[in-house]
């Protein structure tokens, strides 16, 4: 097997070498292969794949496993936790933040789940004069909240039960009607919720997920529900949970579904 067609120069051999050895390393990613089993899917020589894995072996970015099978090695592990304790969320998220407000008109909240209660992290103000109470560091019950639900999405129906009744429902129908209603939310990938009182606050939320595919976040823009009609939930539900599927992304999420983009269009309510 020939690697190339032509012997690069000095500069474009060392780089050339170096892309090599990354995909390698991306090969490895979804599981353990043999030397020949790399040298096909790279297309290179066996020599050539045994040289770059010896290489990475030697540094930690790949180990070897039994039965000759390669593996991704600790070095990579030590790298992804340093890389993955040093993500900044708030940081992360800020600009996407801003830009759904400014499309959307509307003030953005962003929050994580703290026990049984969503904590608010930051927020991004609308154009709206009417601007919704809560600030970052506030706490609510996580079943009282649209940031909240959109926290639970990969709750079982018991866990999502027990947060319920923990905001002080005890009638069984009403329960299994709430549990229904978020099952819908999270077939639909986002959260429609009016808050329980007379403040007449309407909000729509999705969850953030990180490289390990869990729920770390949510993102979720709220106002008074006049100024949300139906239409309009119609239109900025699917932006709010393109923006968080982007922030997902951000945060090395590996998205089922890449090519879904953060929406990006103005539908500014009118408000008073």
């Amino acid at each position: 097997m020939n690697d190339s067609t032509e012997e690069p120069s000095g500069a474009s051999r060392g780089t050339q070498t170096l892309m090599r050895g990354l995909d390698l390393v991306e090969a490895l990613r979804d599981e353990p292969l043999r030397v020949a089993e790399l040298a096909r899917t790279l297309g290179l020589s066996r020599t050539t794949t045994h040289r770059l894995a010896a290489a990475l072996v030697e540094r930690g970015y790949v180990a070897q496993a039994e039965r000759g099978l390669l593996t991704l090695g600790p070095t990579l592990l030590q790298l992804g936790f340093t890389a993955h304790r040093r993500i900044d969320l708030v940081r992360v998220a800020r600009s996407r933040m801003e830009a759904l407000s400014a499309d959307t008109g509307l003030c953005v909240f962003l929050g994580r789940r703290d026990g049984d209660h969503s904590l608010h992290l930051d927020r991004a103000a609308g154009r709206q004069r009417l601007e919704v109470s809560t600030r970052p560091g506030d706490r609510r019950p996580v079943a009282r909240t649209g940031l909240g639900k959109a926290l639970l999405f990969d709750e079982r129906d018991d866990g999502l039960a027990r947060l319920y009744r923990a905001t002080g429902a005890d009638d069984a129908a009403a329960i299994d009607r709430w549990v229904a209603d978020m099952r819908a939310d999270i077939a639909r990938g986002h959260v429609i919720h009016d808050s329980v009182g007379n403040d007449g606050i309407r909000s729509i939320a999705a969850p953030i997920r990180d490289v390990s595919g869990d729920i770390v976040a949510a993102i979720g823009i709220a106002t008074a529900a006049q100024y949300l009609t139906p239409d309009k939930v119609a239109a900025i539900g699917p932006q709010v949970a393109a923006t968080a599927r982007a922030i997902s992304r951000d945060l090395g999420y590996a998205d089922p579904d890449p090519s879904v983009p953060a929406a990006s269009f103005s539908l500014a309510p009118s408000l008073p």
